[in-house]
């Protein structure tokens, strides 16, 4: 579920020293309430926000000094990939402070720019062969809940957080479906479960308290799978594999058995097969 912002639309005008006061003492505990991927927005502000802007006022924060901090962070090797996604949870913090009265307007902030860079890697669908040998893989490294993920991804064409939120009452086996509620579109999306994704959740362990279907051995929700996709596409020999390169499997299977384009995107939802469209051979 993505984190509403309207709940204290009527308090009045609060005042906070610092981007990490309002930080600390609103937009966090606001988040752990309502915001499944909150653990996410905490390390991301900690790593590269906080250290770069913690200390100024929220006021202070403009288009200038926004800027001025994303150069930093592209300088220090970050990747222009994650440089547009903490950009974006800083503009929603800024908005939230704006919503919660703790700032006048967003005046100050709402020229702040930065442009998705488009990917110059075209999408890569896994061979046949690469599939058998994943499908290998997958047994052999099962006990990982991340491995798991991964696997439920790959037989749903889920998103990424689609799966780390997923939790077991989310699963609705009459109906076929597994029910997210953390896309950006603040919507409850059904992801279709075939019978070998159904199969396949029936598999998994389930433990007494965990809502979760992948869990960390804590019992917390899972929130990183880069250490299980390391693993494997190491294990493939492609260690130059991304994630999403799944979802593009995925799609160019459902392609290939004849879905358009169009019901291609209802069943993935936030994804766009037309990217693989060129891909394939002519009939």
């Amino acid at each position: 579920m993505t984190a509403k912002t309207t709940p204290d639309s009527s308090r009045q005008k609060e005042h906070f020293s610092s981007l990490r006061e309002f930080v600390s003492a609103r937009y966090l505990p606001f988040i752990r309430e309502h915001k499944r991927s909150w653990q996410t927005d905490e390390r991301y502000l900690e790593k590269y926000v906080l250290p770069h802007l913690g200390a100024r006022s929220l006021e202070s924060i403009v288009a200038s000094s926004i800027n001025e901090w994303l150069l930093s962070l592209k300088k220090a090797g970050l990747s222009e990939s994650t440089c547009y996604r903490v950009f974006w949870l800083l503009k929603y913090v800024l908005n939230c402070a704006v919503r919660w009265k703790a700032l006048e307007s967003d005046a100050a902030f709402r020229n702040a720019e930065c442009p998705r860079v488009p990917s110059r890697r075209a999408p890569h669908v896994l061979s046949p062969d690469e599939m058998r040998r994943l499908t290998e893989l997958f047994k052999e490294y099962a006990a990982l809940p991340g491995v798991r993920a991964i696997h439920l991804l790959l037989l749903t064409g889920a998103g990424k957080t689609e799966i780390l939120s997923a939790r077991w009452e989310d699963v609705l086996e009459d109906e076929g479906v597994l029910l997210s509620r953390g896309t950006y579109t603040e919507r409850t999306r059904h992801i279709p479960l075939n019978s070998e994704a159904l199969e396949f959740i029936h598999t998994l362990p389930r433990k007494k308290g965990v809502p979760w279907l992948f869990s960390s051995p804590s019992g917390g929700q899972l929130t990183s799978l880069f250490y299980a996709w390391n693993l494997l596409r190491t294990g493939l020999g492609r260690p130059e594999l991304r994630l999403q390169d799944l979802r593009h499997s995925f799609a160019d299977t459902m392609l290939r058995r004849g879905l358009s384009s169009g019901v291609v995107r209802d069943i993935m939802g936030h994804y766009k097969p037309e990217t693989l469209i060129q891909l394939q051979p002519e009939k």
